[in-house]
């Protein structure tokens, strides 16, 4: 069975759907699938990473590359009478990895949906970005035979906000690994200066103006951390870069908008604390990459969180800085708890393993291909 599969954010984002399709290819062809790839990669963006970077280097996985704008494809398809599966050399499935969906001729379609936050009027988005993702969100779902979500809490909500049937949806869950193997053996040294982490993009879905409010606090209490926030700005930014400009704790936070991958294993492990209080996400990676490197989290209670992270984390009310204060007080006064964590989030974080995507992500394959798309089975809804 060959597989299609759209990799051009592989090549070119370091974060998001960029590092799941390098890990999930890495881990299929660890699985011993890479003579079966058919890699798309046309995008007029040089390639940011090397074969080796990218785990292909050696296989047999077939990376399709041209420099060419992924804009002019869908025109150009359509004059040709082509579709995307035959500039990967023909497939029995083509997995589209990213909401910028292309033309396909004869594969099957799978899809990977992460979460369906713009369906929500909650202001994460602006009006017409949020449009015009639940409008490519309803196509994949229309187009494909199989739904690839990373938990089940997004399942649900691709059955409920996007008409999917359940059983045309699979939970392949994410891994954390790609950051613990890159931890060296002896760890690293304690931090100079001691400090409290958060790993995201700054935008109003991240909670990070009630995290200030919760680290106002805790400096307030006495103790000596810093806050170092590892992330570019996102949608709605200038409210918290107004907030931390006003602050009284501004001098003790450090806003860095880009960590490359190399800087992560090192910058979670020497943390004190990963504090994480979303107020929505799909699956939530960076809480488990920290669980990975040793370091005792603070994340929801809410969403995803409950799920991925288990009894491994101090889950909290996020919409209550309050209760985020509390949690990340108890953890920097409590080395006995925080400890406890630790090692609770280590052996959490084994769990999510790359190579576990790719099995899961090869059982819906072949789902999705012994399907009959004359039984398919449609949801009926009575209200």
């Amino acid at each position: 069975m060959r597989v299609g599969i759209d990799y051009r954010s592989a090549l070119v984002n370091v974060e998001g759907i960029g590092r799941y399709c390098r890990e999930l290819v890495r881990g299929l062809v660890e699985e011993g699938f890479g003579g079966n790839l058919g890699l798309f990669g046309y995008t007029l963006k040089g390639a940011r990473f090397t074969p080796a970077e990218l785990g292909i280097a050696g296989s047999r996985a077939e990376l399709c590359r041209l420099r060419f704008p992924s804009r002019w494809l869908p025109g150009l398809l359509q004059r040709l009478g082509k579709g995307v599966d035959d500039l990967v050399g023909g497939c029995a499935v083509y997995h589209h990895t990213q909401p910028s969906l292309l033309p396909v001729r004869a594969a099957v379609e799978v899809a990977t949906i992460f979460d369906v936050i713009y369906t929500l009027d909650a202001g994460y988005l602006s009006p017409e970005a949020a449009a015009h993702m639940t409008a490519v969100a309803k196509e994949q779902v229309q187009r494909s035979r199989r739904i690839l979500v990373p938990c089940q809490f997004v399942g649900a909500e691709v059955v409920m906000s996007l008409g999917a049937h359940p059983a045309r949806v699979s939970v392949t869950s994410l891994g954390c690994d790609h950051v613990a193997r890159e931890l060296p053996p002896g760890g690293y040294p304690p931090a100079a200066e001691p400090y409290v982490l958060t790993v995201s993009r700054v935008d109003a879905r991240k909670n990070h103006l009630r995290m200030l409010e919760a680290f106002e606090r805790l400096v307030r209490e006495g103790f000596p951390h810093r806050w170092v926030i590892a992330g570019p700005p996102g949608f709605g930014s200038e409210d918290f870069e107004r907030a931390l400009a006003a602050s009284p704790a501004r001098s003790r936070v450090e806003w860095r908008r880009f960590v490359s991958d190399s800087e992560l294993p090192e910058l979670y492990s020497r943390a004190d604390v990963f504090l994480f209080a979303s107020l929505n996400e799909g699956f939530g990676l960076p809480p488990l990459e920290a669980m990975a490197c040793g370091t005792p989290v603070v994340s929801s209670c809410v969403t995803s969180m409950p799920e991925v992270l288990g009894d491994a984390a101090f889950l909290v009310e996020p919409t209550d800085s309050e209760r985020i204060f509390e949690a990340t007080r108890r953890l920097l006064a409590e080395p006995d708890l925080a400890r406890d964590l630790a090692q609770r989030g280590r052996a959490r974080a084994r769990e999510f393993t790359w190579r576990r995507c790719a099995r899961e992500t090869l059982l819906a394959y072949r789902a999705a291909v012994e399907s009959d798309p004359a039984e398919a089975p449609r949801l009926r809804r009575t209200l």
